[in-house]
């Protein structure tokens, strides 16, 4: 009877230290949303790096987009079999312009009731619908209006979820839209002006805290794993994201700090936050999209691994045409050393780029390049060129780091 005592007394022990502990990362689960509006052979391989990462896909399959000659329908196109044969539960995401100020209620619940069907029929496993609807938070109690009118069209059986904007936390009509999702997701990232960058994370906690307070709903964050571009136009500046824009237009990198996010998700992590069910990244990355992190990069950040710069020095071409390259392979910025020195044979010609200044000895056969710009970074996966020499022979002889 004793033994059986102490066993109980064990378990009963067990049982409140694991009902007492916080939540951690094992009921914390991270998806990943797939943004790309044409499927390519790349997807194959970037789904199947992702399994073991992302419990869910959130795939972009429609957009209503407000164009100047009125509202037109853009539908992804899919790799159906592919995603069915991937297995994990998807959500089927909307996008809806946020300029439109009307939304049609009959034809959104027409086309999403063929996509469903066609989904289905191809072994997909959607379990959830997600609305992105960046609407004014003016407009919150009307597109709660409109999402109840929705709903009653749609199958009873579908989840039903939202995006959130920052802006619209504690305005009027907030809790009445929180009461027609099942769930909700905060957006983190580009959220602000762009001038104000991609990311900023102590916003992001004041924003996350925010809604923990008054969620009615089990909530996740989404947060960034891309970087962007701002193109100077006559109006202002055009945010170039998931798409090149084809532009000669003054061009400002908006980098995003890998580090910063990642305390962030680990931050995330640490609260206690009973309706708080993980993180949503933004977006799958495909080898050709050179906007979005590296899938290696993406998971070092999401897993919580140590991330280190790694940057590398180099020359490129043959004699007599030589150019140095700076190459960062790691996951966070790396700074430009100071001075790189070269060494070469019958140079007769060189110049520097990138922040750098040129000095020559007097046979102009030692070539050293100074930095003229503080703290000047090389970001991961950034291929810049520093500088370039006519030589017969070229070395890289020494770099002060």
């Amino acid at each position: 009877m004793k033994s059986q005592f102490k066993l109980l007394s064990l378990v009963f022990s067990l049982c409140l230290l694991c009902s007492c502990s916080p939540q951690g990362s094992s009921a914390f689960s991270q998806h990943i949303y797939i943004w790309q509006r044409l499927w390519t052979a790349e997807h194959a391989g970037a789904l199947a790096q992702s399994k073991a990462d992302f419990t869910v896909l959130r795939v972009l399959a429609l957009q209503l987009h407000q164009a100047k000659a009125g509202p037109v329908w853009i539908e992804t196109k899919v790799d159906l079999a592919l995603l069915a044969g991937d297995g994990r539960a998807v959500h089927l995401v909307v996008r809806l312009d946020g300029q439109l100020k009307q939304l049609p209620t009959a034809l959104v619940q027409k086309k999403l009731s063929a996509l469903l069907q066609l989904w289905q029929q191809q072994g997909v496993k959607v379990t959830q619908l997600e609305l992105d609807y960046d609407c004014a938070s003016s407009q919150l109690a009307s597109y709660a209006d409109w999402i109840k009118e929705l709903r009653q069209l749609l199958p009873q059986t579908l989840a039903l979820s939202i995006t959130a904007l920052p802006d619209w936390l504690g305005k009027p009509g907030w809790l009445e839209l929180q009461q027609q999702a099942d769930q909700l997701t905060l957006q983190v990232h580009s959220v602000l002006s762009p001038e104000q960058g991609l990311f900023q994370p102590e916003l992001a906690k004041g924003w996350a805290q925010q809604l923990a307070t008054k969620a009615q709903k089990p909530f996740y964050i989404a947060v960034p794993s891309y970087h962007s571009a701002l193109l100077k136009q006559e109006q202002g500046w055009l945010v170039e994201s998931e798409q090149a824009l084809q532009s000669q237009s003054e061009r400002q990198e908006l980098w995003l700090d890998a580090l910063a996010v990642q305390d962030f998700s680990l931050w995330l992590k640490q609260q206690d936050w009973p309706l708080l069910q993980g993180l949503a990244w933004f977006r799958l990355p495909l080898p050709s999209d050179k906007r979005s992190w590296s899938y290696s990069q993406l998971q070092a950040v999401s897993s919580g691994k140590t991330l280190t710069a790694d940057l590398k020095l180099s020359l490129h071409g043959e004699a007599p045409q030589f150019e140095l390259v700076a190459e960062n392979h790691g996951f966070v910025a790396a700074p430009l050393p100071p001075q790189i020195n070269l060494s070469g044979a019958l140079c007769s010609a060189a110049d520097a780029v990138s922040g750098y200044k040129l000095n020559f000895s007097k046979d102009k056969n030692q070539l050293q390049f100074v930095l003229s710009k503080a703290e000047a970074m090389v970001q991961p996966r950034q291929r810049l060129v520093l500088g370039w020499a006519t030589c017969q022979n070229l070395t890289l002889s020494a770099f002060k780091g």
